[in-house]
Parts: C-alpha cells; structure tokens; sequence
C-alpha cells in the first residue's frame, strides 16, 4: 500500500505546466515549447518515492477557440477536472494575472472545486519581491487559500509543493507500478517527439496548423534491428506544407534527423525514420479528422 494522489494541472498555454511536470519527472514526457497547443493530450505522469505516489495529469492550455480543435482541447481540460484529487492552476509570476487566467479561476469557483492550489510559476525569472508577493495575494483574493511558487535552479520551492500535494493524498494500491513514469506508448512518444522538432525549428510560422500521424510503427526483432517508423505531418496550406520542406527539403531534413537523435535516445535503441508532408485544409475543423489523429 502507498498513498495516492492525482494532480490536474491546468492554465493558459505556455504556463510552465509541461516543464512543472518533466522537472518533477527528471524525464521529459510532456513536450515543450514557445508555442501555444503544444500539448494536446492528458498526458499522466508518475512520481514514486517510498510511501507516495503522486500522478500529474498535464492538459492543454486553456485559449480562445479559434476552430474545432481549440475547443476539442479546451474540453479535455476542463473534463480531467472532475478526475482528480486536487487542481493545480498554473500562472506565471513573469506576466499580470489577465482575462485568459480569470477566466479559467470563474470556472474552477463554478465547478465548485475543493482541493484547488495556485501555482505561481517561473519566479526565477522576477527579483522584485513586493511583485511576487502582491501576485500572491490577488490570486488568495481570487479564492485560492493556498499558493506556492516554483522557479527553475529552485530545488526547494519543488520540493514544498511536493510535500503539499502529499497531504491530499490517500492510503491505495499504486495505480501503477513504481517503476513507469507515464502512461504513453513508444507509438505517441514518437508522434510527440516529431510535432515538438517541427515546432521548435518552425518557430511562429506553422505552428497551429501541425499534426502528425505515424503510419507504421514497426518495433524490431532483435536488438540489431532498428525500429522502423513512417510518419505524417499534416499542414493546412500549401504554402505551409513548402516552410516545412523548406528550400531543396533543408527543413524537413533537419526535422527528421532531430527527431530521429531523440527519439534514439529516449527508446535507447537506433531508429529508422521517414517523415512526409501532406496538407489537409479542414483538418482543424472536421471532427472525424481530429479524432483520427488523436485529439
């Protein structure tokens, strides 16, 4: 028996939540980047130690709902609320608590949840003190008893949250075995792997507009064999699909070979990888297609 606790992380895109939870990890599970949408999936990840384990359920970035997939994920986020134990709402001390975030409070107050903590994020990156402190009490204002700050280089403010989250947690069977850290397949890792190579290489430039979707995923039959892997990154436009490819394929060539060094060192195992570009124009309106590729 352990003590068990399940932790929904919830807030605007680019918050910290992913890097909160690979941080906690050691292991990036959840992609990272500069962009809104990164993560698009509850991805769950695991922490172990003695008594404990605590599991991190990462959601998409709560945002304007632009298209069918923008409100597809809003409500994958909002959904997990109502799975887990305690909510953590995630808010940088770098930026003023807007509209995107008081939005969001309103609807944890009308869901009327209990266990709820803000979490200031990044307060590495603020030195006045007075600032993090009259964030602080707006967001207690906002109807938040508790609020902890992390900050990276900051091993002691990850910790304390830590301890916090342990109080809300239960006497249970592990809901999974000590030694997994999250609940996604080789398969997703590798879709994941590519849409986050594309997005830090591509910048602002296509950035909402990718999917990718792996075709063949061929696991070797011994170990002298690569896996072999065949994948698509779906675009919007043409001109689109012409940035990803990039002047005499430079750009889908760098795409490939960076994905393909990751994902090596995360299966620790060589990989075969073939990467395409197709332009499908209502992919991020048409429900069918969204589910098909997994969102």
């Amino acid at each position: 028996m352990k003590k068990v606790c399940t932790v929904g992380l919830i807030g605007r895109p680019n918050v910290g939540k992913s890097t909160l939870m690979n941080h906690i990890l050691g292991y990036d599970l959840s992609i990272v980047s500069n962009t809104a949408q990164t993560t698009r999936d509850d991805i769950r990840g695991i922490y172990n130690d003695d008594e404990y384990q605590i599991i991190f359920v990462d959601t998409p970035g709560i945002h304007k709902s632009e298209f069918l997939l923008s409100e597809k994920l809003n409500q994958k986020s909002f959904s997990i609320l109502e799975e887990v134990d305690v909510v953590l709402f995630l808010t940088p001390a770098n930026e003023q608590t807007g509209k995107g975030d008081k939005f969001i409070i309103n609807k944890l107050n009308s869901l009327d949840i209990e266990n709820k903590i803000a979490l200031i994020s990044k307060v590495d990156l603020v030195d006045d003190r007075e600032l993090l402190d009259k964030k602080a009490h707006e967001l207690k204002d906002l109807g938040f008893e508790k609020v902890f700050g992390v900050g990276l280089n900051m091993q002691n403010t990850y910790r304390d949250l830590i301890d916090e989250l342990k109080t809300y947690a239960y006497e249970s069977e592990p809901l999974y075995p000590e030694d997994q850290i999250g609940d996604v397949s080789l398969r997703f890792m590798a879709k994941e792997i590519i849409r986050e190579i594309a997005l830090k290489n591509l910048y602002f430039e296509v950035p909402h507009s990718i999917a990718v979707e792996i075709n063949e995923f061929k696991e070797p039959e011994d170990d002298s064999k690569p896996y072999v892997l065949d994948a698509t990154i779906f675009v919007k436009k043409q001109s689109q699909k012409a940035i990803v490819i990039g002047k005499n394929g430079t750009m889908i060539k760098t795409i490939s070979m960076n994905a393909r060094k990751k994902m090596e060192d995360v299966f620790d195992h060589k990989i075969y990888l073939l990467v395409k570009v197709k332009v499908d124009e209502d992919w991020v309106d048409n429900e069918q297609k969204i589910k098909k590729l997994g969102y």
